[in-house]
Protein backbone atom coordinates (compact mmCIF):
# COMPACT_ATOMS: atom_id res chain seq x y z
CA UNK A 1 0.00 0.00 0.00
CA UNK A 2 3.14 2.50 1.17
CA UNK A 3 4.91 1.98 -2.45
CA UNK A 4 1.72 2.47 -4.25
CA UNK A 5 1.39 6.18 -2.37
CA UNK A 6 5.34 6.44 -2.56
CA UNK A 7 5.06 5.45 -6.67
CA UNK A 8 2.12 7.80 -7.66
CA UNK A 9 3.65 10.39 -5.46
CA UNK A 10 7.17 10.12 -7.95
CA UNK A 11 4.52 10.13 -10.70
CA UNK A 12 3.58 13.64 -9.35
CA UNK A 13 6.88 15.03 -8.99
CA UNK A 14 7.92 13.57 -12.01
CA UNK A 15 4.62 15.44 -13.79
CA UNK A 16 5.65 18.24 -12.07
CA UNK A 17 9.45 18.66 -12.94
CA UNK A 18 8.86 17.92 -16.18
CA UNK A 19 6.13 20.45 -16.84
CA UNK A 20 6.87 23.09 -14.75
CA UNK A 21 10.64 23.41 -14.24
CA UNK A 22 10.25 27.15 -16.08
CA UNK A 23 8.78 28.01 -12.02
CA UNK A 24 11.78 26.68 -10.75
CA UNK A 25 13.03 29.64 -9.27
CA UNK A 26 9.84 30.91 -7.97
CA UNK A 27 9.35 27.72 -6.56
CA UNK A 28 12.66 27.43 -4.90
CA UNK A 29 11.70 30.87 -3.85
CA UNK A 30 8.27 29.82 -1.94
CA UNK A 31 10.40 26.84 -0.48
CA UNK A 32 12.58 29.35 1.29
CA UNK A 33 9.33 31.57 2.00
CA UNK A 34 7.66 28.37 4.01
CA UNK A 35 11.35 27.46 5.90
CA UNK A 36 11.07 27.09 9.58
CA UNK A 37 14.29 29.09 10.01
CA UNK A 38 12.84 32.15 8.77
CA UNK A 39 10.06 31.71 11.58
CA UNK A 40 12.70 32.86 13.94
CA UNK A 41 15.00 35.13 11.46
CA UNK A 42 12.45 36.96 9.69
CA UNK A 43 8.79 37.12 10.70
CA UNK A 44 9.24 36.64 14.50
CA UNK A 45 11.67 40.03 14.30
CA UNK A 46 9.40 41.64 12.17
CA UNK A 47 5.91 41.17 13.94
CA UNK A 48 7.48 41.59 17.50
CA UNK A 49 8.26 45.14 16.37
CA UNK A 50 4.70 45.30 15.64
CA UNK A 51 2.76 43.75 18.24
CA UNK A 52 4.56 41.96 21.06
CA UNK A 53 1.42 39.94 21.67
CA UNK A 54 1.47 38.71 18.12
CA UNK A 55 5.05 38.09 18.12
CA UNK A 56 4.83 36.12 21.65
CA UNK A 57 1.66 33.88 20.44
CA UNK A 58 4.09 32.85 17.17
CA UNK A 59 7.44 32.29 18.42
CA UNK A 60 4.91 29.60 20.66
CA UNK A 61 3.06 28.58 17.86
CA UNK A 62 6.61 27.95 16.34
CA UNK A 63 8.34 26.53 19.00
CA UNK A 64 4.96 23.94 19.32
CA UNK A 65 4.48 23.53 16.13
CA UNK A 66 8.44 21.95 15.62
CA UNK A 67 7.56 19.98 18.64
CA UNK A 68 4.75 18.31 17.21
CA UNK A 69 6.89 18.07 13.59
CA UNK A 70 9.43 16.16 15.54
CA UNK A 71 7.01 13.72 17.42
CA UNK A 72 5.78 12.87 14.24
CA UNK A 73 9.04 12.14 12.45
CA UNK A 74 9.86 9.67 14.74
CA UNK A 75 6.19 7.95 14.58
CA UNK A 76 5.38 8.02 10.83
CA UNK A 77 9.14 8.48 9.37
CA UNK A 78 8.40 8.79 5.99
CA UNK A 79 11.41 8.44 2.94
CA UNK A 80 11.90 11.16 0.83
CA UNK A 81 11.45 10.76 -2.53
CA UNK A 82 14.56 11.41 -4.22
CA UNK A 83 15.89 8.92 -2.17
CA UNK A 84 13.16 5.97 -2.17
CA UNK A 85 13.36 6.25 -5.88
CA UNK A 86 17.23 4.85 -6.09
CA UNK A 87 16.25 2.14 -2.89
CA UNK A 88 13.06 0.87 -3.98
CA UNK A 89 13.09 -2.36 -5.22
CA UNK A 90 9.69 -1.25 -7.36
CA UNK A 91 11.14 -0.63 -10.02
CA UNK A 92 13.21 -2.58 -12.64
CA UNK A 93 16.81 -0.85 -13.73
CA UNK A 94 15.47 0.46 -17.20
CA UNK A 95 12.26 1.80 -15.63
CA UNK A 96 13.73 3.94 -13.02
CA UNK A 97 12.24 7.37 -13.24
CA UNK A 98 14.68 10.43 -13.11
CA UNK A 99 14.26 12.51 -10.38
CA UNK A 100 15.91 16.06 -10.96
CA UNK A 101 17.99 16.85 -7.87
CA UNK A 102 18.49 20.33 -6.88
CA UNK A 103 20.71 21.81 -3.95
CA UNK A 104 17.90 21.80 -1.41
CA UNK A 105 16.51 18.32 -2.60
CA UNK A 106 19.46 16.67 -0.11
CA UNK A 107 17.94 16.79 2.96
CA UNK A 108 18.00 14.26 5.24
CA UNK A 109 16.25 13.14 8.01
CA UNK A 110 12.58 11.56 7.61
CA UNK A 111 10.43 13.11 5.62
CA UNK A 112 6.59 13.01 6.85
CA UNK A 113 5.53 15.49 7.90
CA UNK A 114 6.79 17.98 6.02
CA UNK A 115 8.16 20.74 8.53
CA UNK A 116 8.17 23.42 5.80
CA UNK A 117 4.19 22.78 5.34
CA UNK A 118 3.48 22.46 9.26
CA UNK A 119 5.95 25.45 10.17
CA UNK A 120 4.22 27.69 7.13
CA UNK A 121 0.81 26.69 7.63
CA UNK A 122 0.96 27.68 11.89
CA UNK A 123 2.84 30.92 11.15
CA UNK A 124 1.37 32.62 8.50
CA UNK A 125 -2.26 31.74 10.49
CA UNK A 126 -1.05 33.48 12.84
CA UNK A 127 -0.56 36.44 10.97
CA UNK A 128 -3.35 36.49 9.06
CA UNK A 129 -5.34 36.36 12.23
CA UNK A 130 -3.53 39.03 13.85
CA UNK A 131 -3.70 41.20 10.91
CA UNK A 132 -7.60 40.57 10.76
CA UNK A 133 -8.12 40.97 14.51
CA UNK A 134 -6.41 44.42 13.94
CA UNK A 135 -8.59 45.60 11.04
CA UNK A 136 -11.44 43.99 13.01
CA UNK A 137 -11.06 46.30 16.21
CA UNK A 138 -10.22 49.63 14.25
CA UNK A 139 -13.74 49.80 12.00
CA UNK A 140 -17.15 50.88 11.72
CA UNK A 141 -20.09 50.17 9.79
CA UNK A 142 -18.67 52.05 7.14
CA UNK A 143 -15.68 49.63 6.69
CA UNK A 144 -17.73 46.58 6.40
CA UNK A 145 -16.71 46.04 3.09
CA UNK A 146 -13.03 47.43 3.51
CA UNK A 147 -13.03 44.43 6.74
CA UNK A 148 -14.22 42.31 3.47
CA UNK A 149 -12.00 43.17 1.25
CA UNK A 150 -9.44 42.63 3.07
CA UNK A 151 -10.55 39.41 4.76
CA UNK A 152 -10.80 38.38 1.70
CA UNK A 153 -7.52 39.23 0.20
CA UNK A 154 -5.74 37.70 3.58
CA UNK A 155 -7.21 34.50 2.98
CA UNK A 156 -6.22 34.34 -0.91
CA UNK A 157 -2.97 35.62 -0.10
CA UNK A 158 -2.54 32.71 2.72
CA UNK A 159 -4.11 29.69 0.86
CA UNK A 160 -1.43 30.84 -2.35
CA UNK A 161 1.43 30.80 -0.04
CA UNK A 162 0.58 27.54 1.21
CA UNK A 163 -0.36 25.26 -1.90
CA UNK A 164 2.74 27.25 -3.22
CA UNK A 165 4.73 25.99 -0.70
CA UNK A 166 3.30 22.11 -0.86
CA UNK A 167 3.97 22.01 -4.60
CA UNK A 168 8.09 23.33 -4.40
CA UNK A 169 8.65 20.69 -1.69
CA UNK A 170 6.97 18.25 -4.11
CA UNK A 171 8.72 19.73 -7.12
CA UNK A 172 12.16 19.32 -5.55
CA UNK A 173 11.85 15.69 -4.54
CA UNK A 174 12.18 16.85 -1.26
CA UNK A 175 8.86 15.41 -0.10
CA UNK A 176 5.90 13.41 -1.39
CA UNK A 177 2.74 14.84 -1.66
CA UNK A 178 0.84 12.58 1.32
CA UNK A 179 3.65 14.27 3.27
CA UNK A 180 3.34 17.90 2.42
CA UNK A 181 -0.56 17.46 3.13
CA UNK A 182 0.09 15.65 6.61
CA UNK A 183 2.41 18.43 7.52
CA UNK A 184 -0.13 20.92 6.34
Amino acid sequence: MIDLIHSNGVLVIHHLQKNYRDYHDFLNFMSSVGDPRNILSVYFPLWFQLSQIVGTKMIWVAVIGDWFNLIFKWILFGHRPYWWVQEALLYQNNSLPQLEQFPITCETGPGSPSGHAMGSSCVWYVMVTSALSFTRAHRDNSQNKLHRLTWSVLWTAFWVIQVSVCVSRVFIATHFPHQVVLGF
